[in-house]
């Protein structure tokens, strides 16, 4: 029996006739996935005998392998010279500037579907129609061919040629993983206490349709036992794609590490790292044109073979590996790696590939998401980041440079500019320093549609690179605010503020848990997982949890004689700093002379950090090591190398930083760990909005707001220190408040038998 692939007619025609060069800035405006309400509004005006969203079929056969072809075709219109088959494309351009040669993908889709048609209908000719309609006016522009069926087959013939190799890869790729998964054991000679409870819970979920939260305690080994039983679940044809999805590079590395573990085992899929387009570029600047790049340059038609090499000779497509092969074949590593996601097992990348609405993969369609699981790790840092990535801001001042750069009078640019300076300086006469706005002035909306328009002409035709970049950051700014009024709704507020001439207008997402939700309900399965998802309550609140989600909540696997809690009852208020730093300083020394080795200090912001850390080097016998501010990973890498074994340092770090979550420093390399403070944020206006906001809905605002984002700061800190089973240290908590029933009930089990410092 022959093998077989299947693909659709949108992703074979992307494939083969990819054409041209990479320029990403407007990858929005010409993608094949157009919005449903534009096809509905042209399917709406078909007659009554025209065919819309008709399902077809094609099997093409060659040498011992089958190709299934299949999709959705637009419309099929009846007319009296026969059928024609309608493909519906919007777009940002201008009608008139579209011609019969302007895309050919959208010519080799038609021409799919109407071979398929043709061959079912023994038709010998078929017309074929590409309908565009103009994003803004919804004006249309119909342009038709007639193709003889002989000259489908033509089409066909010469599509698979091009695309039989490739297909090849993925039958490939697919006999491995067939032969592997089933027979994949867990990777160690046994299960950690808790692991094997937590793999069988997120394989139940996965098999079940369901989400999981789930708090496993540092150290038990989350990742693997997360990403094992996900890989397990592939065998039984209920999932074909996962995503790995953190915050920190550290922990992408950790994942890596997994998947290289189990290759040992015998595992053989596809999985690929994604990396920052900014990290990843092999420019000095991030500048995705031909004419600057020579990866750029000619992208779409070196792509197909890079694709085809690293597929067949590699498994793990780590940072490394992408960036090789996309020397070799000189194709962009970061487009590189995104064209890698559409066939890889595996997906390791941030949040925002998924959760991000302006950066979210479009490519990953409604009907691949049903079979893709997300394993979302360190979860308890989505809630701040979907804050961020469901906000976005725009600036007056950006505008007023626009104009000024553009500043003939007539100039499109500096009249699209000059209109959002005018409605934003009207705005920002509504109030003082920081206020909330009742709604966004339908007139702003309009004028920031059209400064898109006008900026994507002049980006396309620009020859100034200072100018184009400078006005390429704000047509982003702007597009991205036009991308999230829509999300707008009474889980927002409008914020306005103020400072000096400067005035910034921000939609501000308060809670976003409606969108997560609305997010992961499109996959299969979601797994949230972290080592401090405390209070439960608050988080699967949070993260957009519902009534039948499983909820797991394991002890942690350590004895409570690895670690001495104590609790030192000073303030660290800000207004009694001075008058403790010196006493604070004399803790932590105590705290190394007392348990000699490698200490590692968590502090609320760097001033109090150096505040502190003034009194503490006038204690010579103990090496000190501090944190500075915007580290780079070389950096980073070289700060947690000195704590080596056996040794005696004291670095000063902190909280919520690089240092104080992710970071896996076993044995002697870490001794204790000191928080400072309870991890509060300062009172600020956006705080005390998503005060209000929780306490309007029968929630304790003020926890919300700050006490449980500022809890799980220090339990992360804490969390560095017991990292096996051999490990022992101590963990020192600096702030009289620790002993309030309110932070105590915070504390993890292990944390329980603390003491207090006289």
């Amino acid at each position: 029996m022959a093998e077989q692939v299947t693909i659709s007619v949108r992703e074979l025609v992307a494939y083969v006739y990819r054409g041209g060069s990479i320029d990403n800035r407007f990858r929005s405006s010409t993608a094949l996935t157009e919005g449903t309400a534009i096809h509905q509004e042209v399917q709406s005006t078909y007659k009554e005998n025209d065919k819309k969203e008709t399902f077809l079929e094609y099997l093409y056969k060659e040498d011992g392998m089958d190709i299934k072809i299949q999709g959705r075709c637009d419309g099929i219109l009846e007319t009296k010279d026969g059928p024609v088959i309608d493909e519906i494309k919007s777009t940002a351009r201008e009608l008139d500037e579209i011609t019969e040669t302007t895309h050919p993908v959208y010519w080799a889709q038609a021409k799919g579907y109407a071979f398929m048609y043709a061959e079912q209908e023994g038709l010998e000719e078929i017309q074929i129609q590409l309908t565009y309609v103009q994003k803004k006016s919804k004006e249309k522009k119909r342009l038709r061919q007639k193709i003889s069926f002989q000259d489908l087959e033509l089409f066909l013939k010469n599509t698979m040629k091009e695309y039989s190799s490739y297909a090849r890869v993925l039958l490939h790729i697919r006999e491995q993983k067939q032969k592997s998964v089933p027979d994949l054991s867990f990777p160690f000679s046994d299960y950690r206490k808790g692991q094997r409870k937590l793999a069988g819970s997120v394989y139940r979920t996965i098999e079940e349709k369901r989400n999981l939260f789930a708090q496993a305690p540092t150290g038990i080994g989350k990742t693997i036992s997360t990403l094992f039983p996900a890989i397990k679940a592939m065998a039984v044809d209920q999932v074909d794609r996962i995503y790995y999805l953190t915050a920190k590079t550290v922990t992408r590395a950790t994942a890596e590490e997994a998947l290289g573990l189990m290759e040992e085992k015998g595992l053989a899929l596809r999985s690929v790292t994604l990396t920052a387009k900014d990290k990843i570029c092999f420019k000095d600047e991030t500048i995705c044109q031909p004419d600057y790049c020579e990866f750029a340059d000619g992208y779409y038609d070196k792509i197909n073979g890079a694709l085809t090499d690293i597929l067949w000779n590699e498994t793990r497509l780590t940072r490394s590996v992408i960036e090789a092969y996309a020397r070799k074949h000189k194709v962009c590593p970061f487009e590189f790696s995104l064209d890698l996601t559409n066939v890889a097992d595996v997906v390791i990348g941030d949040y925002n590939y998924i959760f991000d609405p302006r950066v979210s993969l479009k490519r990953l369609l409604p009907e691949y998401k049903k079979r893709t699981a997300l394993l979302i790790d360190e979860a308890h840092n989505l809630v701040e980041r979907a804050r961020e990535m469901f906000s976005a801001s725009i600036r007056m001042n950006d505008f007023a440079v626009i104009a000024d750069i553009w500043h003939g009078a007539d100039h499109p640019l500096n009249k699209a500019a000059s209109a959002i300076y005018k409605d934003l300086k009207n705005l920002s006469e509504q109030g003082e320093k920081d206020f909330v706005l009742e709604e966004i002035p339908g007139e702003l909306e309009e004028s920031m549609e059209r400064f898109i328009e006008t900026a994507e002409v002049e980006l396309q035709e620009s020859t100034e690179k200072d100018q184009s970049e400078e006005l390429l950051e704000l047509y982003f700014s702007v597009q991205n605010f036009l991308k999230i009024i829509p999300l707008a709704d009474d889980h927002y507020r409008f914020t306005a503020s103020k400072n000096g001439r400067e005035f910034t207008l921000k939609l501000f997402c308060m809670d976003p848990s409606h969108v997560l939700e609305k997010t992961a309900k499109s996959f299969r399965s979601s797994v949230f997982f972290s080592a401090t998802l405390s209070p439960f309550g608050y988080y699967k609140d949070m993260l957009g949890g519902k009534k039948d989600d499983y909820i797991l909540k394991l002890p942690s696997p350590y004895d409570s004689s690895q670690i001495d809690v104590m609790v030192t009852p000073l303030s660290t208020r800000y207004k009694n700093r001075e008058e403790t730093a010196e006493n604070l300083a004399r803790s932590l020394y105590q705290q190394v002379t007392e348990n000699p080795g490698n200490h590692l200090f968590f502090f609320p912001s760097y001033h109090y950090l150096e505040l502190v850390y003034n009194h503490f080097r006038n204690y010579e016998d103990i090496t000190t090591i501090v944190q500075e501010q915007g580290m780079d990973e070389i950096r980073r890498d070289e700060f947690l190398a000195q704590f080596v074994s056996g040794g005696n340092l004291a670095g000063f770090a902190v909280l919520g930083g690089v240092f104080s979550e992710g970071v896996d420093l076993r044995g002697d390399r870490l001794n204790g760990v000191a928080v400072v403070g309870i991890g509060l944020a300062p009172r600020s206006f956006e705080k005390e909005l998503i005060k209000e906001y929780f306490s309007n809905r029968g929630r304790n605002g003020y926890d919300y707001a700050y006490v449980y984002p500022g809890m799980n700061k220090v339990l992360q800190a804490g969390g560095r220190l017991i990292r096996s089973e051999t490990d022992y240290g101590s963990i020192q908590l600096i702030d009289d408040r620790f002993l309030s029933p309110k932070y105590q009930n915070l504390f993890p089990e292990d944390w329980g038998n603390y003491r207090i410092k006289k």
